[in-house]
């Protein structure tokens, strides 16, 4: 996903984050200010830059509350396009 726009990516994320089994719909929301992609997921906060450098994975950071941070990699689905 070389060329990929903001809104691509937003839309790649969030269908990536939801494809689990959770019946609880995680929601992506755009911090323009940081220029980060920030979910909740079942207490934890997941934080995606908007530039990726790996276009087979999303790399970003986990991590609850105040506490510890994990760096996080997750498998990217590949558009039809590709």
């Amino acid at each position: 996903m070389p060329n990929s726009t903001h809104r691509q990516l937003y839309a790649s994320l969030s269908r990536d984050l939801n494809k689990s089994d959770s019946k609880l719909a995680i929601t992506v929301v755009d911090d323009a200010t940081r220029k980060t992609f920030t979910a909740n997921d079942n207490g934890a906060v997941l934080e995606f830059a908007h530039k990726q450098p790996d276009s087979a994975f999303w790399n970003g950071v986990k991590y609850y509350g105040s506490g510890m941070r994990s760096n996080i990699r997750l498998p990217r689905t590949q558009s039809e396009a590709a």
